[in-house]
């Protein structure tokens, strides 16, 4: 074992001098061996730690490659959450003296209680742009090695090992989706926690306190973390003094249950109001946090289901244990510690808590991270480890991280990333000049993918929430805003269209036997209130409110051939005609397709569009999404005008052109739930629409 390394952990301090010698040159300088003593001193003092080089280069890399990936992800309209649009807006309105956060429905604070994001303010107002929090988290992130180098060499390991088991810190498989999935206040947690545990080696009381403060400040649910550590160290440590014992753990648990407390009684209740109800993440346990208390003990069987459920289908223990080479289960007591966010994610019902894919391993990594160095720091004592395993055991650990990232780690996503970037410059420019139409003070409902583009402004909302119909982890009703200037769809955003999650769906029962309409009703539901004019390209559509809407509205005058049977006909909606304008696109002739459409009485059917280019023997070569037929449209006559410009990315030649009408909430969730039925989600034949010739 090293010089002055202790199997105990925090018990002594690892670094210790023969201070006898060192007095006695002090007294008598003159004596041989003291003067060469301080020469040796003072140059090694001048000499660069080539570990600490190593871990420096290692942590600009990390940063430069996961900020880019995350750059190139939010450029590319790829993030799909409302979580640092979420932010951005909040910080946006506190400079302006605001502090309500419509994306969520909630002021700063009310969806998690993250004083941090305050500290955010300053620096946003200086550079105002969303990747700046994004920016902020990686280099926190990306400096944990440097925190980890000096407890591994406090710990007793020498420089080469302290090199390898601090460079383990970013190679796991966590570090990098942590900095990669978007932004939360919680991603800081990881490094507050090593400079916390730093602190506590080198015995500085006032870091100590800091860096606790700081982790209680990037989320309400750190404190149980907080209050359990405390506990811990305090019997780990009880041969120290009392009143060292509650300057170090009782002082600040009582802190963090203080803290604890008022985020569960006073902020939450007082900021969320019902909005936000993540006790339903645990609802198949127990109505209520009362009630799941008395089941663990009278009905453990429910906890025993969902711990089997999420540890034989996530992979977020997993993948945390097995880089380190399970080695933090030798050091039970930091798994102790992180029981109370272990036990958070792998009881919940919501299947990405269980997945090491984002960043709900923040507050675990240093601490199966720390419990592995000291394992190995400690096993040169033990008697049934051959040595050379105990010296091997650094590089071992970087083998399991190697290992872990092949299993699952982040490179392939960087890797896709990087070439998506590459190939979709064109696609990128298209959709950011399409939202450049928005003028930065009016009100928009977007989808997920653009909210953090457009966050900078008072009034934004998630165009998820108006579909799903639902508030968040909630089975109370969502209330659209009463109006907005603008409405923005992608069509093509898997996000937000997203089945899986329950975002889009066709008409459904709750559990609590309430009708849920499907989502294309609801957002027309929403749209029928105002009247619009749409600008609509590719899967994009863009509505402006043009004012309040008083039935009945004929959009348009009627003749003879809207009373015919048209193309198609069903209840009350019937397309009258469709027709291509021009038979060749090219790029500065893109494809316009005219749809007109008769509409009688309440609609009950919302057609999707989609549109199939075939070559010859009726080979698909395209299938291009439109989305929602007229989805503003009420009673009356309605022409709609489509351009299609990706066709003029396709190869030269001539190409068939077949309209597909499907009712596309069904479609998805067939195709989630593996449901049969698919072909019976066609509203009509196919409609051909002839022949297109693409030119270069």
């Amino acid at each position: 074992m090293e010089r002055g390394a202790t199997h105990r952990g925090f018990e002594s301090h690892p670094f210790r001098h023969d201070l006898t010698h060192d007095s006695k040159c002090k007294k008598e300088p003159s004596k041989t061996g003291c003067s060469r003593q301080f020469e040796v001193i003072t140059a090694e003092r001048q000499t660069i730690d080539p570990g600490k080089g190593i871990v420096t280069a290692l942590t600009a890399l990390f940063f430069l490659i996961c900020t880019w990936t995350s750059y190139a992800r939010w450029a590319n309209f790829q993030y799909r959450s409302f979580d640092l649009a979420y932010y951005v807006q909040a910080i946006w309105q506190l400079i302006h003296g605001r502090l309500d956060v419509s994306v969520e429905n909630v002021p700063l604070l009310g969806n998690h209680v993250e004083p941090i994001v305050f500290l955010f303010a300053p620096l946003f107002a200086v550079f105002g742009h969303p990747m700046l929090f994004v920016a902020v988290q990686n280099a926190a992130l990306a400096s944990m090695p440097m925190v980890g180098y000096n407890i591994a060499r406090r710990l007793g390991l020498d420089g080469k090992r302290a090199c390898l088991l601090s460079a383990a810190l970013l190679l796991a498989p966590a570090a990098g989706y942590i900095a990669i999935h978007e932004f939360h206040p919680e991603a800081l947690v990881a490094p507050f926690l090593l400079l916390m545990l730093q602190a506590r080696l080198a015995k500085s009381i006032r870091r100590h306190w800091l860096w606790f403060v700081a982790v209680l400040a990037c989320k309400e649910n750190m404190a149980p973390l907080l209050i359990v550590y405390c506990a811990t160290q305090c019997i780990t440590e009880r041969n120290r003094g009392l009143a060292e014992l509650r300057r170090w753990y009782v002082w600040p648990m009582i802190l963090a249950l203080i803290w604890f407390l008022l985020c569960a009684y006073v902020i939450t209740p007082a900021l969320n109001s019902g909005n936000i109800d993540y006790v339903a993440l645990y609802d198949q346990l127990g109505a209520s946090p009362r009630n799941i208390l008395i089941n663990a003990f009278v009905r453990p069987q429910l906890i025993g289901r969902a711990l089997l459920q999420s540890l034989t289908h996530g992979n977020l223990l997993w993948a945390l244990l097995f880089p380190f080479l399970c080695l933090p289960l030798l050091r039970p007591r930091w798994i102790i510690i992180a029981a109370p966010i272990l036990l958070q994610h792998l009881l919940s019902w919501r299947s990405s808590e269980w997945m090491i894919y984002f960043h709900y391993a923040a507050p675990l990594l240093p601490l199966f991270w720390i419990a592995s160095v000291e394992a190995i720091a400690a096993s040169a004592q033990w008697k049934r480890v051959p040595s050379f395993v105990s010296r091997q055991a650094a590089w071992l650990v970087i083998v399991g991280c190697v290992a872990a990232q092949i299993w699952v780690g982040p490179l392939g996503r960087i890797v896709t990333t990087t070439a998506d970037w590459l190939g979709a410059g064109q696609e990128r420019a298209r959709k950011s000049a399409f939202i450049a139409q928005i003028p930065p003070a009016s009100s928009v409902v977007a989808p997920l993918s653009y909210l953090s583009h457009l966050a900078m402004r008072e009034k934004l909302y998630s165009l998820h929430y108006v579909l799903k119909g639902l508030k968040t982890l909630s089975r109370s009703s969502y209330q659209p805003p009463s109006s907005a200037d603008f409405v923005l769809i992608d069509y093509r955003d898997s996000a937000t269209f997203d089945p899986g999650a329950g975002f889009y769906h066709p008409t459904m029962k709750t559990v609590d036997g309430r009708i849920i309409p499907s989502s294309d009703r609801l957002l027309h539901d929403f749209l029928k209130k105002a009247a619009w004019t749409a600008d609509e390209q590719d899967e994009l559509t863009l509505l402006r409110n043009l004012g309040s809407r008083k039935p009945p509205v004929i959009a348009e005058p009627s003749s003879l051939a809207d009373d015919g049977p048209g193309v198609f006909s069903i209840g009350g909606t019937r397309l009258v005609s469709i027709g291509t304008t021009g038979d060749v696109v090219a790029r500065s002739r893109p494809l316009e397709v005219q749809l007109r459409w008769k509409f009688q009485g309440e609609r009950d059917v919302f057609p999707w569009m989609l549109l199939r280019l075939s070559r010859e023997e009726k080979v698909t070569v395209a299938l291009l999404v439109k989305g929602l037929c007229a989805p503003e449209a009420t009673e009356g006559i309605y022409t709609e005008h489509w351009r299609v410009v990706t066709t003029e990315r396709l190869p030269p030649g001539d190409y068939s052109l077949e309209a597909l009408f499907v009712d596309n909430s069904k479609r998805a969730w067939f195709e989630t739930t593996g449901g049969a039925g698919g072909e019976s989600t066609l509203l009509s034949a196919p409609v051909s629409l002839g022949h297109i010739k693409v030119e270069q």
